[in-house]
């Protein structure tokens, strides 16, 4: 696969060519027509899926597509960590191959999900939830993503506190690890005593280590990466 991307511009006329010709795909070809059937075939197998009855539809959703488009694309020939972190590139995939699968999850002509803003664009930020949630295999980060503590807003969170000094990798993968493990009534708990409703311990842990690693680095720590995750918890009241 050829890396094919679209500039802020490239985008935002792609876009209202999309809008202008919807439900019309926009023509591909090669190695991208296969990636669109490919994602829409998996896309709709998550979505059939899905239990009728479940409480976090969006965010089961989320979770299940991005798992499968994080291990798809790392089998597709060509694409490398340096594409993921281009958002030219997500802009590509988002408005030119499968705009359709964008449009089922937040509408046709919602820009931010689509080009606007890197970090609400919706398969980047999916999958970049995913690869900063990895725990080794698939099933082993399912079932971490799986924990009913995590929402839609665990995604945000994860991916808009990276912090100036940059993106430490295995202390978000610890984070989730650990968070997946507290039990639910000590999450309860807790939670009913923050100030905000907004301000719960997912969101607490991730505001501290945002300002903890501009003046700790984690993998300095005593005892490594792990233990300075666990001190995040610890600093906010949780054990873990």
């Amino acid at each position: 696969m050829i890396i094919k991307t679209l500039n802020r511009s490239e985008a935002q006329n792609a876009m209202k060519e999309w809008v202008l010709n919807y439900p019309s795909l926009p023509e591909v070809e090669g190695d991208y027509l296969k990636i669109r059937k490919d994602i829409q075939e998996f896309n709709q197998k998550v979505r059939s899926e899905c239990p009728d009855s479940i409480a976090k539809k969006d965010y089961y959703i989320d979770a299940h597509i991005g798992i499968l488009l994080y291990d798809y694309l790392w089998r597709v020939p060509g694409f490398n960590l340096r594409a993921a972190a281009n958002d030219d590139f997500w802009r590509y995939l988002s408005i030119k191959v499968i705009p359709d699968v964008v449009a089922e999850r937040w509408g046709y002509d919602n820009e931010s999900h689509y080009w606007s803003k890197p970090a609400r664009i919706w398969l980047r930020s999916i999958w970049w939830y995913v690869h900063l949630s990895w725990q080794g295999d698939m099933q082993t980060t399912a079932k971490v993503l799986e924990t009913p503590c995590f929402t839609t807003d665990s995604i945000l969170n994860l991916e808009e506190r990276t912090g100036r000094k940059g993106t430490f990798i295995n202390v978000y993968r610890y984070i989730m690890y650990y968070y997946s493990h507290i039990p639910q009534q000590v999450l309860d708990e807790y939670n009913k005593n923050t100030e905000t409703q907004q301000d719960d311990l997912f969101r607490i842990v991730m505001k501290l280590n945002t300002a903890k690693v501009m003046v700790v680095d984690p993998a300095l720590y005593l005892g490594g990466e792990k233990e300075y995750v666990r001190s995040l918890f610890m600093d906010s009241g949780v054990r873990v």
